[in-house]
């Protein structure tokens, strides 16, 4: 029995997987996961405060791809003045029926794709059909991510970024012409309000999405949540107060809004529904001027997703090295 593992390097990862099929499985994906055919588990992470990070490890399976995944992903603030990056990721692939590696690939590029796909799938659920602006705050791998996602399935003109770095809002500018929409750098969080869909992703520990930031009718995605992590990125209240859908409740009450769950802030009945829901047709997304709030805390199944394309493609295509373990 061949018990090859296959080795995938970023380059090769990023060749083997687009924008859109990214969309396509995720989508596929979460309706298995509200009908009950996966298995996920709760994110461990392992602090180490002396080096300013984190190793964070996430498991899941979802039947129909017979696959499951394990993701080691470490975050070090200080990594960028090392020449390395603040994220690292690896992300080895199994089959369910034995167990076998069959890959082992690069897990940078396919969080950035993961996080913007399961962005862009809310997007389509939850903002306006004509939605044309988007405010990015955070202007770093994710927010390249979130404005890439929702380009697929809006038509988007225009963005405006805000960064707490400005030439890091100055860089996101410049790139964003690739997605074919004029973009403005701003000043202030509070200068994206208007803009149609809102998306946050930032390291925040105090909230930087609140009322001020957004406009009857705003749609805001936020993938900088984490209060296991000390994020803190979206207002408690605007949560409260605005139709929120999460990506799984359980696993946003354990982790990206357990504070708010633990200290009562916020309660079962303040959250709107899941994304599997709105998949599956079981709720219903946007239905006036609402703000509405996707609220992601991440999850395996994502991963396992995408990276059962890029196996798949790989495999097709004879792309990547072959390496025995066993032997």
């Amino acid at each position: 029995m061949n018990t090859e593992t296959l080795l995938l390097t970023r380059g090769e990862v990023e060749s083997l997987i687009q924008m859109k099929d990214a969309i396509e499985v995720m989508k596929k994906v979460f309706a298995q996961h509200q009908e009950g055919r996966t298995k996920s588990y709760p994110r461990v992470h392992i602090p180490f405060d002396q080096y300013n990070g984190s190793i964070g490890y996430m498991e899941a399976a979802v039947d129909s791809l017979e696959s499951s995944v394990s993701k080691i992903a470490s975050l070090y603030h200080e990594n960028p003045k090392k020449g390395l990056p603040r994220i690292i990721a690896i992300i080895t692939l199994n089959r369910i029926n034995d167990g076998l590696p069959v890959a082992i690939m690069d897990g940078n590029f396919l969080t950035m794709l993961r996080t913007g796909a399961v962005g862009a799938l809310a997007a389509e659920y939850l903002s306006k059909k004509d939605s044309e602006t988007v405010g990015i705050i955070g202007a770093g791998v994710q927010g390249r991510g979130q404005l890439w996602g929702i380009t697929e399935v809006r038509n988007i003109k225009k963005v405006k970024v805000y960064d707490v770095s400005i030439e890091s809002s100055r860089k996101f500018a410049k790139e964003a012409s690739k997605f074919g929409v004029e973009a403005e750098t701003v000043d202030t969080p509070e200068g994206v309000k208007n803009c149609d869909i809102v998306a946050a992703a930032t390291p925040a520990k105090l909230p930087i999405v609140t009322r001020k930031v957004v406009s009857e009718g705003t749609h805001v995605t936020s993938v900088g949540v984490g209060a296991g992590l000390g994020k803190k990125e979206v207002d408690y209240m605007l949560i409260k107060e605005s139709k929120t859908i999460v990506d799984d409740l359980e696993v946003a009450k354990a982790d990206s809004l357990s504070e708010a769950f633990k200290t009562g802030v916020l309660t079962d009945s303040d959250i709107y529904g899941t994304l599997g829901e709105l998949v599956c047709g079981s709720k219903k997304g946007r239905t006036g001027d609402e703000i509405t709030i996707f609220v992601s805390a991440g999850m395996a199944i994502q991963d396992v997703a995408v990276a059962s394309v890029v196996y798949q493609n790989a495999v097709k295509r004879n792309v990547g090295r072959k390496f025995n373990f066993f032997a």
